[in-house]
């Protein structure tokens, strides 16, 4: 009976063990998943003027509905950065003009220029703690570093993984961000992180699991 049960249980084991082993082609395969998920930063439109106790989530980024004060009490035209970067995300498909908007009449009337969120731009905001991040493009993945074994955290398995990759913005993107010193480096090949899990599907990033799908 002994002698059964050491190599039964041996082999339970190896079995078990090998469930859990990583390779590069998993490690290659998580991150390819994973970069299918767009790559999101938080954006804010350049609002330089505003009405009078005006509500400011009114000309966020992500909301159904931008408004943005037209004209300023001596007639010149009220934000221009902002209604600039709003025309380029017009022509990205992201918001579309909508009929302005007027309140009060005669020369003390405030008037504001209205955009409504499309379908595609519904699709291309990703919702955080901060507010809604907008998707400019996708990763591609250029070079694993290293990845290490598997090892149990919390009731999970994971490995840590380092490697290099670069971000494809889309076009309308690299002309909304171009002028923004805060984006200057997403043309540049970056070196990251990231923490994957093994689930009944394969070896998936981690970050999946906490957000879900969007």
């Amino acid at each position: 009976m002994k002698k059964w049960l050491v190599p039964s249980l041996a082999a339970a084991l190896l079995a078990a063990c090998s469930s859990d082993q990583i390779s590069k082609s998993d490690v290659q395969d998580a991150l390819e998943h994973s970069a299918k998920n767009s790559v999101c930063v938080p954006f804010r439109l350049n609002v330089e003027h505003r009405a009078p106790n005006e509500d400011v989530a009114q000309s966020q980024l992500g909301m159904p509905e931008v408004r943005l004060l037209k004209r300023l009490d001596n007639g010149k035209r009220a934000n221009p950065k902002a209604v600039e970067q709003m025309d380029i995300l017009v022509n990205a498909g992201i918001y579309e003009e909508a009929k302005g908007e007027r309140i009060g009449e005669g020369d003390h009337a405030i008037r504001y220029l209205v955009y409504r969120l499309t379908d595609k731009g519904r699709e291309s905001f990703s919702l955080s703690p901060h507010g809604a991040w907008l998707c400019i493009g996708k990763q591609r993945v250029e070079k694993i570093h290293y990845f290490t074994e598997p090892t149990p955290a919390n009731g999970i398995t994971i490995s840590q993984v380092s490697y290099q990759a670069e971000i494809q913005t889309e076009r309308w993107a690299r002309k909304l961000l171009r002028d923004n010193p805060h984006y200057a480096g997403l043309e540049q090949s970056l070196n990251k992180k990231i923490t994957l899990v093994k689930t009944n599907e394969g070896w998936r990033d981690v970050r999946e699991l906490r957000r879900g799908p969007y």
